[in-house]
């Protein structure tokens, strides 16, 4: 519980750039001095800086530490789901491949197994990373968020109007069965908005951590979303709680994903 509850701290330091132990121990219900120890164990990491009474994001490279973070967690179920994900590629699709850990995973599985697709994206490193796979590549404008390198705002989201893609592959903070999916940035709940607008089909892809549990700006119902694709782990009352509403999803197994291009096995309940 407790590193998942350092996770959620970070995250809410990506959203609102300070917290406060206070509001911190109210929020998880845990005492000041835990949350106290929490910061202090996220500051050693590099993740956040302490300040008096609360923490701020820490800077230290390109990326902020807290992305590079995010890369790590739960790293062989992101690279599960993004095998997973490769099933519903076809050649010559055209993609819009939302920013994140996961979404980056995808985009690295993709690489060397298609001669010809069409991506547009709103995350500089997912650009970075395909940019010599020779497919057509569009890059949204947008402001820079700082800690990824992601795009957002209205410029992001004026620049898909007028595109029409096949797929959109979305990520999600968190998810619930009554709210659905949800991101803790407003701007960046209308932006994935905006990505479902010009997809055909939309997908989430999101490791079991995030299952159960909303965070601030809603942008999708379950029933809005083509598929879910999570993890092995996801709650088995979540999962009954998808069967009860009919919502196709999609569970990967990390062990069945190698290091090399024949892992693609995904277990289904």
């Amino acid at each position: 519980m407790s590193e998942e509850r350092r996770r959620a701290i970070i995250e809410l330091l990506e959203s609102e750039r300070r917290v406060r132990v206070e509001d911190l121990a109210r929020r998880f219900d845990v005492s000041a001095v835990t949350i106290r120890k929490d910061l202090t164990e996220l500051e050693a990491r590099g993740l956040l800086q302490r300040t008096h009474g609360g923490a701020v994001p820490a800077h230290k490279s390109r990326f902020n530490p807290s992305f590079l973070e995010k890369l790590e967690l739960h790293a062989a179920e992101k690279r599960a789901i993004a095998h997973a994900a490769l099933e519903y590629i076809r050649e010559g699709d055209a993609l819009i491949l939302d920013a994140g850990s996961t979404t980056l995973a995808l985009a690295r599985a993709m690489l060397g197994r298609f001669r010809h697709l069409t991506v547009i994206t709103s995350s500089v490193p997912i650009a970075l990373e395909l940019a010599q796979a020779g497919w057509d590549l569009i890059l949204t404008g947008g402001h820079v968020r700082g800690h990824s390198l992601a795009l957002i705002g209205p410029t992001a989201v004026s620049a898909l109007t007028g595109f029409h893609v096949d797929k959109a592959f979305l990520g999600a903070t968190g998810v619930t069965l009554y709210e659905g999916y949800s991101t803790p940035n407003p701007l960046d709940a209308q932006l994935k908005q905006a990505m479902m607008r010009a997809a055909d089909e939309s997908y989430v892809l999101t490791d079991s951590s995030k299952l159960g549990r909303g965070v601030l700006a809603n942008y999708a119902r379950l029933e809005d979303i083509k598929l879910l694709i999570t993890d092995a782990h996801a709650p088995a009352d979540f999962i009954a709680g998808l069967q009860q509403r009919g919502i196709a999803y999609k569970l990967a197994q990390p062990a069945t994903v190698s290091s090399d291009e024949s892992g693609r096995r995904v277990t289904q309940l």
